[in-house]
């Protein structure tokens, strides 16, 4: 039996398998049926005789019960053909919904995505941009492969766990991440939206040659992405171009590796720390050194220049009771000693730069085989002053005879020593001659 909306196909009985009889001619119907069953007929008619008066009545009756049973059963097949399309407009109507859900979702996802790229276009447009064709061609067959991919999986994501789900979704968005970041960052941003530095220049004021000095410097990645910093710090004085020593120089404030060029992955918002480095060359210059940091972003526009200076003196420290002697070439501060008896001596020394420097004091000891050793030891205190520019320092000067020589009688002839002043944290070195004589 198959039903369907508009008819209803049954399955008749044998004895209404031929086309209906008026009822009016019942006689020749009996006598079809006797034909087609001689032998059920004559069995039924020799068992069951009836008069001649009733035959018709018989033969009404006959074809009455079978169109009741077959309008009963027509009834119950149509009421069971009306239930079992309730049934299936149920079903349909269930799977219905489930299918418009689906496609409700989907069309909502296209609408964002169009949204999406909507917005996209617009800010390009707005800022004269417009991204490239390759770009917004994966772009779009990126939305339509996640589409086909959500329409065919969508059942079998429904029974996975979220897990599971995750698992599958990732890759697409691997592959979205991918797209997006192919996207050159300089149409969407400038290195001014995207970074912010703690100071615009570096003044290291003045300084000695040998001397090193540092000052920091902070940058601030204050947008949601990861970028790539590049810093490049460099000379600009031309006769300082081919230094064995970086003049300028970078690190970072908790590593002590100096370089001319550092890379930087910066998280979102995120902040580094930075030493530059300055390192006057062991020369015997004054002036001016310039230096500059191009601070930049890969695939960013725009960049950070920072300017560096310092200035270079040599500051002039002397000793006011020197004095010139015929025959020698360099000054010498002449001191005179009694015999066997310790001295102590004030030496004034002058700064006449406009930079304070430290001194650290030492007698020179030469060696033995080189030079002949005087007959006193000398000592000076304190072995380290400040003086301040176009100022003057004293220090004292201790001198001690020897014993030995002293018993043996013998006469100490003038000799010299050399104080030796070495400027703390610098390559400057200045020498102080003392012309000693005993009496």
């Amino acid at each position: 039996m198959s039903t369907s909306q508009d008819s209803v196909q049954v399955q008749l009985p044998e004895i209404l398998s031929r086309p209906f009889l008026p009822l009016q001619d019942v006689t020749a119907f009996v006598q079809q049926q006797q034909q087609e069953a001689p032998s059920a007929s004559s069995a039924s008619y020799h068992s069951s005789p009836a008069p001649a008066g009733n035959q018709e009545t018989l033969a009404e009756n006959d074809v009455r019960e079978p169109l009741k049973e077959v309008t009963k059963s027509t009834k119950g097949n149509q009421e069971t053909a009306d239930q079992e399309q309730e049934n299936e407009g149920e079903e349909n109507s269930g799977s219905g919904d489930k299918v418009s859900d689906y496609v409700a979702k989907v069309l909502e996802k296209l609408v964002n995505q169009r949204n999406k790229m909507s917005k996209l276009s617009a800010v390009l447009e707005k800022k004269g941009l417009i991204p490239e064709k390759k770009i917004s061609q994966e772009l779009e067959e990126l939305i339509a492969k996640d589409a086909e991919d959500e329409e065919e999986d969508d059942n079998s994501k429904e029974n996975l766990s979220p897990i599971a789900r995750a698992k599958q979704v990732a890759p697409v968005q691997e592959v979205k991440r991918e797209v997006a970041a192919a996207v050159p960052l300089k149409q969407q941003f400038t290195i001014e939206d995207v970074l912010q530095i703690s100071r615009q220049e570096i003044y290291y004021g003045s300084r000695f040659p040998g001397q090193v000095a540092e000052e920091g410097l902070e940058i601030v990645n204050k947008s949601g992405h990861d970028f790539v910093v590049q810093i490049i710090v460099t000379c600009l004085n031309e006769e300082l171009q081919d230094t064995e020593e970086y003049v300028y120089s970078v690190r970072r404030s908790h590593l002590y590796d100096y370089n001319d060029k550092h890379y930087l992955i910066m998280a979102p918002y995120s902040c580094a720390g930075f030493k530059f480095a300055l390192k006057v060359p062991n020369l015997k210059l004054s002036g001016r050194i310039l230096g500059q940091v191009k601070i930049s972003i890969q695939g960013v526009s725009g960049c950070y220049v920072l300017d560096l200076a310092a200035d270079v003196s040599v500051p002039k420290v002397f000793c006011p009771k020197e004095l010139r002697v015929n025959g020698l070439d360099y000054p010498v501060i002449k001191l005179a000693i009694k015999e066997g008896k310790k001295s102590e001596i004030k030496i004034p020394f002058r700064n006449a730069g406009d930079v304070p420097v430290t001194l650290e004091l030492e007698f020179y000891e030469p060696k033995e085989n080189h030079q002949e050793r005087a007959m006193y030891d000398c000592m000076v205190h304190p072995n380290v002053i400040t003086i301040n520019p176009n100022s003057t320092t004293l220090a004292s000067i201790l001198i001690k005879p020897w014993k030995v020589r002293m018993t043996n009688g013998e006469k100490q002839k003038a000799t010299r020593k050399i104080l030796v002043g070495r400027v703390r944290d610098s390559a400057l070195i200045y020498s102080f001659v003392f012309w000693v004589e005993m009496f």
